[in-house]
């Protein structure tokens, strides 16, 4: 299987959301855990452009990549942010198939301890109307929430995420 890891932001001009922590540090984190843990057994491609004009190049440049090579499935990778009050997961989807993976990781993180805020429609986002494949934006959990900050732990994150995509894998075959 080969799939598109986008890890958010990551430009000199957006570097994400900050919190208790920063956005980009947490992805950056998980990121390199993830790839570990899925290369073995399938071909990651990661989007994430090394420069771009706007953020709008930078997400048809994520976008391209993926189509280009012909990815079997997108995920971008992101970290909530909000009021000190917003906490748990939450993944945006399109595609049936989308909702699969979703939903395989949401239950995956939220068996972490964080609250399961479910599965979300994703039309609205860029990355996700322009991949011609299934495609999910994974919001592992909210940088501005001390519960959620306290809980985390990027090698148990990624362990979730990677055990939610090759959970529909497995099931796919």
């Amino acid at each position: 299987m080969k799939i598109a890891l986008d890890l958010g932001h990551g430009l000199p001009r957006d570097g994400g959301a900050v919190g208790i922590r920063t956005e980009e540090s947490l992805i950056n984190q998980v990121g390199l855990l993830l790839v570990e843990k899925l290369k073995s057994c399938n071909d990651i491609i990661l989007t994430r452009p090394k420069a771009a004009s706007s953020t709008k190049s930078s997400l048809q440049q994520r976008c391209d990549m993926a189509n280009s090579r012909d990815c079997d499935i997108f995920a971008s990778l992101h970290f909530n942010a909000f009021t000190p009050r917003a906490n748990g997961v939450e993944v945006y989807a399109i595609s049936k198939i989308g909702y699969n993976y979703a939903g395989a990781i949401v239950a995956n993180i939220a068996r972490l301890g964080y609250h399961d805020r479910g599965v979300k429609d994703g039309s609205h986002l860029y990355v996700l109307r322009n991949t011609k494949m299934p495609a999910l934006l994974i919001e592992g959990c909210f940088i501005t929430n001390v519960a959620d900050m306290t809980r985390f732990d990027a090698e148990e994150m990624s362990d979730a995420i990677a055990k939610g995509v090759l959970s529909v894998v497995a099931n796919d075959k």
